[in-house]
């Protein structure tokens, strides 16, 4: 039955973070990530507890297998792909890639919404259609998240508490300054490193969304379990533990290219992934496993409950650390490698004339 109570849990409390209207920041960075977590929370609430008894749209189980921040044997595919998506959308004789600086610090990109949706038929040459798309899909997985609330509760025999979804009012209002860069002066000739490349920014929204999180709903100090403190946990665990399990496997299998970064670095990427496999590895990787459901064992309300029993400060010490700890300064650490900020982009006269060349070039060729 616990497992039944995690998960209506998590489900409510993830959706009403996607609720959270008119605020800026999060339409920009965080929105992604957590969408790729209810997602997650949908595709394995129906498997572990509902036996897969109501049919899910194809799309979100790939966006379900997003939370690895890589592909094992399909990062070359996958950079590719992100590329071939921004071109397709944008072309490739202007400004292609997105990105969100705040106080010059990258924050975030649209290569990562590009991986998440990369398997999807979202993207068009028109991005006001795009963007329609992907409203109308995150419609249908909002009334699918609310198919299986109700199953959950009839599965508990209607003894699940009824609650309304908390509010979740986000202060800080303030746009992410936007940068567009052309693709080729982001990436380079060595595919190796475009992978590599491809991976930090990925990670790095991560765990900026982690720090958007740490900062918008965790203003008090929680010595309960509370849906505040509880959903906190709950997502900084999976991003933590995601985005540190990324950078060690390219650690493992892109030893040139992350060494060299790492050199750049001063050595301060080795350093803070050796820590944090000292301090909190096996704490996050314990919570990050709950994000299966099952019936005979400990879940994560379980397991948080009991933490918090013992020591009141469980889940603000750990929030603490794993934000302030590790991903602010991993954050801090891709931004100043990737120097985002000083990478020149087009103004508009510059694109609307290569655009133009770029068209007269097209007629051009046809015509011969």
């Amino acid at each position: 039955m616990n497992s039944i109570y995690t998960a209506y849990y998590d489900l409510i409390a993830t959706t009403s973070l996607l609720n959270i209207k008119n605020n800026k920041k999060f339409s920009a960075v965080p929105v992604y990530p957590l969408f790729r977590d209810v997602c997650l929370m949908i595709y394995q609430i129906n498997k572990d507890i509902l036996d897969d008894s109501i049919h899910l749209d194809p799309t979100i189980k790939k966006i379900r297998h997003r939370v690895k921040l890589f592909q094992k044997k399909d990062n070359y595919k996958v950079y590719n792909r992100i590329v071939d998506i921004h071109t397709y959308q944008f072309g490739n004789d202007i400004d292609n890639l997105g990105f969100y600086l705040e106080d010059d610090k990258l924050i975030g990109s649209t290569i990562y919404s590009t991986y998440i949706f990369q398997e999807t038929h979202f993207f068009s040459t028109n991005p006001k259609e795009t963007g329609e798309k992907g409203l109308a899909f995150a419609k249908l997985v909002g009334e699918t998240a609310g198919l299986i609330v109700e199953k959950l509760i009839e599965k508990s025999n209607h003894t699940l508490p009824l609650i309304d979804p908390p509010t979740f009012v986000y202060k800080d209002d303030e746009a992410y300054k936007e940068k567009d860069i052309l693709s080729t002066k982001f990436y380079g000739e060595e595919q190796n490193h475009n992978v590599t490349l491809t991976r930090l920014v990925i990670s790095l929204q991560e765990a900026s969304t982690c720090i958007w999180l740490h900062k918008g709903i965790s203003n008090n100090n929680y010595d309960k379990l509370q849906f505040e403190n509880y959903i906190l946990l709950r997502l900084l665990t999976i991003k933590a533990d995601e985005v540190m399990d990324n950078l060690k496997n390219m650690r493992r299998f892109l030893p040139d290219n992350f060494n060299r970064i790492d050199k750049d670095c001063q050595f301060k990427l080795s350093k803070i992934m050796n820590n944090f496999d000292r301090e909190l590895e096996e704490e996050c990787r314990v919570l990050r496993n709950m994000v299966h459901y099952n019936e005979e064992r400990e879940n994560f309300l379980d397991y948080v409950d009991s933490k918090i029993r013992k020591d009141k400060n469980y889940i603000n010490t750990l929030t603490y650390k794993i934000v302030n700890d590790y991903m602010k300064p991993l954050n801090n650490i891709v931004s100043d490698y990737l120097q985002i900020n000083n990478i020149k982009s087009m103004n508009d006269f510059e694109k609307i004339t290569r655009r133009v060349f770029s068209l007269v070039k097209r007629r051009n060729f046809r015509s011969s």
